[in-house]
């Protein structure tokens, strides 16, 4: 699978229906990757960094956007793969850990999206394999990764769920599953509390200065008109 270059020193990879990043660290010849698909997608995450030049060692930290299934699903078959530190929000991380059970979350609004949740997320074990996290993040925390990664804690879709500010070239957001934009920008197809998603999605839409770029666990990514359309559509609780 190849990559797509998206924001200058980042790479996005799509695995099936969710989107993995590498991010070029500015500090050193290491790779940041945002996220790990579902169990399983280690392989192609490791070929695709070889096709970046570069080896599984060269992946020295792994973030998490949240807990889900298709995000840290292979986080500790690559924490055994690489070496690589992972860094999440406790809340998700206790999750990871084994420590807590993953809440069982609602479906959002429409038939669209309960046909959805009866494809993709129905019959998926409300599990992933247990990881160490060696570092816990927190709202507003710049992380020594990528040139200042900032970690925006926006939950709702899970209770740990965060999103991530790339400072570089305008600032790139890494919105996770805040929401979605699969066609069309819109809401995930669940989350734990819907009330708090959208103050989260608020929380984002408001952010200033705005982001040059946005992407997303799944979809293709957003700049110009499309930023701005976010904002406006983001920008209240409704």
């Amino acid at each position: 699978m190849a990559t797509k270059l998206i924001f200058p020193g980042v790479h996005r990879l799509t695995l099936g229906a969710v989107n993995v990043f590498f991010i070029e660290d500015e500090a050193g010849p290491g790779l940041v990757l945002v996220d790990t698909g579902y169990a399983g997608s280690e392989q192609p995450i490791l070929a695709a960094a070889q096709q970046l030049g570069r080896a599984p060692q060269d992946i020295r930290h792994l973030v998490l956007t949240h807990c889900h299934p298709d995000h840290a699903g292979s986080l500790a078959a690559l924490k055994e793969r690489t070496g690589a530190q992972a860094w999440m929000h406790p809340a998700d991380a206790a999750v990871v850990r084994g420590q807590a059970a993953m809440v069982r979350s609602t479906t959002s609004p429409g038939l669209l999206n309960r046909v959805l949740y009866r494809l993709f997320i129905q019959h998926v074990p409300p599990f992933v394999p247990a990881a160490s996290i060696e570092h816990e993040i927190a709202d507003d925390a710049v992380l020594p990764l990528g040139g200042g990664l900032r970690v925006l804690h926006t939950p709702g879709h899970s209770a740990g769920h965060v999103a991530l500010w790339l400072p570089r070239a305008g600032g790139l957001l890494f919105a996770g599953d805040a929401c979605s934009h699969v066609g069309r920008l819109s809401l995930s197809i669940v989350y734990d509390d819907h009330a708090a998603g959208r103050r989260s999605l608020a929380k984002l839409a408001a952010l200033n200065p705005p982001p040059a770029a946005i992407c997303f666990g799944h979809g293709g990514e957003l700049t110009g008109r499309g930023v701005a359309h976010f904002r406006q559509r983001w920008r209240a609780v409704d």
